[in-house]
């Protein structure tokens, strides 16, 4: 899926058919990604929102179009389930891929000086609970070797 530009807020779904990398010199990289595009130019006929904000497309209607690729980093990871209603629509479910995490911006230390460091706060004694027994980590760690005679 790419979100579109415009303030309609038209969404284009398509399915993933090829992927490229443009390499230019110095090591410089796009990925493109090619797709078949579904036509979600009208809502009823191209895609369909219930209540639940839930989409399904149109899998029939393909858009025609010369615009076949789409940045890499301007797509987002959706899967389509098949709908039990009409066999020619199909549910979006937008996924995060993994290893992805969505991280705060930090917008405290801007007008520091580049390159400070800010001090790490870290616990030096982790108490786990331990059968209804707080203890700290090292407490639980044998350091002995067990069942072998010297």
């Amino acid at each position: 899926m790419a979100r579109g530009e415009n303030d309609g807020g038209i969404h284009y779904y398509g399915i993933l058919t090829d992927i490229i990398e443009v390499c230019y010199t110095e090591g410089l990289r796009v990925v493109l990604f090619q797709c078949e595009w579904y036509d979600t130019a009208r809502e009823g006929v191209g895609y369909k929102k219930d209540g639940h904000d839930t989409i399904t497309i149109n899998t029939t209607r393909r858009r025609r179009t010369y615009e076949l690729f789409v940045l890499a980093s301007q797509a987002i990871q959706v899967y389509y389930v098949q709908s039990l209603r009409d066999p020619n629509w199909k549910i979006v479910v937008e996924t995060r891929p993994r290893n992805l995490f969505a991280m705060p911006s930090n917008t405290e230390g801007e007008g520091e000086e580049e390159g400070a460091l800010e001090a790490v706060y870290q616990e030096d004694n982790i108490l786990i609970d331990y059968h209804g027994i707080l203890q700290t980590a090292g407490d639980l760690i044998n350091w002995t070797r067990a069942g072998f005679e010297d």
